[in-house]
């Protein structure tokens, strides 16, 4: 899947060669910008927030799909994924004037949830189930592959075992980060 152009409402092709040529690329990130690193913590902690148990930055989750994508295998995805993060980056600003990060999380929930209800194969859609994908993995994937930081993830689904179930191939998606 590709994410299509009603997902990105980004400007036109010349005025966004020359916004890009004018900021420079800055990170301290392994395959993310900074302002797009910050903005897909913040959605994974939506779907994964903190409450009396560890919420996605707890687990380790931002720094795991960062890693992942930056895997040369997961090119497509970090495509899709970066796409849709930036899309979503800007309908937060033209909505709200404000980053996504930086949004009440009533207001990155909304921005979420017309995602994940947009039409199937819409490309807020599939950034939707990247996000899931990748979230889930970073929290609940072998601690080796950079995430379920210090086990806790499988403590919250009743694997309190300092190694993985017999059987258990995580749902990693084969790559490893980190480690």
């Amino acid at each position: 899947m590709v994410l299509v152009g009603s997902c990105s409402r980004q400007p036109a092709p010349e005025k966004q060669k020359a916004e890009q040529a004018s900021a420079p690329f800055t990170t301290s990130h392994v395959s993310l910008t900074d302002p797009e690193y910050d903005a897909m913590a913040a959605a994974c902690e939506r779907l994964l927030p903190r409450d009396d148990d560890p919420g996605a930055a707890d687990l380790g989750v931002p720094g795991y799909v960062d890693r992942a994508l930056s895997d040369r295998r997961m090119s497509h995805v970090r495509d899709d994924f970066v796409r849709g993060l930036q899309a979503l980056m800007q309908r937060a600003k033209a909505l709200h004037h404000k980053a996504f990060p930086e949004l009440a999380p009533e207001q990155q929930d909304a921005l979420l949830t017309e995602y994940k209800n947009s039409p199937k194969g819409s490309g807020e859609g599939h950034f939707y189930e990247l996000l899931v994908v990748l979230t889930m993995e970073g929290a609940f994937s072998d601690p080796s592959y950079g995430g379920n930081r210090d086990r806790r993830g499988w403590a919250l689904i009743g694997f309190e075992t300092s190694e993985p179930p017999p059987g258990y191939d995580g749902l990693h998606t084969g790559h490893k980060c980190g480690g």
